[in-house]
Formats: structure tokens, sequence, C-alpha cells
């Protein structure tokens, strides 16, 4: 597992915890995740479905929608018969 793969499995940890409420970035990175706004487009581009939760036109954290990414497009192909 490299350094991201950790940071990663961390960030969802926490997000998962959290269920509905919303993580600050703050927390995130004391939690020993160094940056954690690039983690989490890591994660949305791997398929996490990641939400940022503003109060007042201010970012006050992140939730996961999604507590596991939907199949990749390329997966789903995959699975199809062929016609």
């Amino acid at each position: 597992m490299t350094l991201a793969d950790a940071q990663q499995q961390r960030l969802l940890e926490r997000l998962r915890q959290a269920g509905e409420q919303p993580v600050a970035f703050a927390e995130l990175h004391a939690g020993g995740i160094d940056f954690p706004a690039a983690v989490v487009s890591e994660l949305e581009l791997s398929g996490y479905v990641i939400e940022r939760v503003y109060d007042q036109r201010r970012l006050i954290g992140v939730r996961l929608l999604h507590p596991e990414p939907p199949d990749t497009p390329a997966a789903s192909r995959r699975r199809r018969p062929h016609r």
C-alpha cells in the first residue's frame, strides 16, 4: 500500500464514521491526512461521491454520499453480453 492509498483509506474511514455530518479539512489534516483537498479529489476521480458542504457560501467540510464507489463505466461495459 502506498502513502497515497493509506491517506485515501484514512479519509474514507473518517468520512464513513461521520455519517451525514460534514468533516472539516482542518480535522482531516489533524487526523493525519497531509493534503485533504487533494485526497478528496483523488477519491472523486476513483468514483466516490463526496459532497462539499457550505454554510452561507463558506465551505465547512465534506461528507461521503455513498460509502462505496459506483461501478466505473469500464466495468459496466465488461459485464454486458456481446450482441
